[in-house]
């Protein structure tokens, strides 16, 4: 009986913290070096691995971000990805990475279009990237 109870009680406070405004993403505030913050979706370390196969030189840190810049001013959009890359560069370097990406989303769902700068490390250690567009809808 206490047990039925117990139960009862639990499941009463899950279906209560699952109502209200429903499921959101979270997201972590980041102030970067010029002042601005950005909020920050996700920081991955992905492993090089396809299907059964390992590829440690494919290993990178992957960092998703909403951007509040419109797509139509890809300067400025650039500069903010080069700034928050930098969260991220410091770490690839220590573990000896060559790839890396950030992506600059619209919506912490991930829907819509985002872009995505691919940054590549060379022999002599400086970053090169080059960018991707993705399109989800919901």
């Amino acid at each position: 009986m206490v047990a039925r109870a117990f139960a009862a009680a639990v499941a009463l406070v899950v279906a209560a913290g699952c109502g209200g405004e429903g499921f959101r993403t979270l997201t972590h505030e980041q102030r970067l070096a010029s002042g601005k913050v950005v909020k920050i979706v996700s920081c991955l370390l992905v492993w090089g691995v396809e299907h059964d196969e390992r590829h440690p030189d494919q290993d990178s840190f992957a960092l998703e971000y909403v951007s509040a810049l419109p797509r139509e001013k890809p300067q400025q959009l650039e500069q903010e990805a080069l700034e928050v890359f930098e969260l991220i560069r410091p770490l690839s370097e220590q573990w000896g990475m060559t790839l890396a990406t950030v992506a600059a989303l619209r919506t912490p769902e991930r829907t819509g279009t985002w872009d995505v700068y691919i940054f590549k490390r060379s022999t002599s250690g400086d970053w090169s990237h080059t960018l991707q567009t993705i399109t989800r809808n919901p």
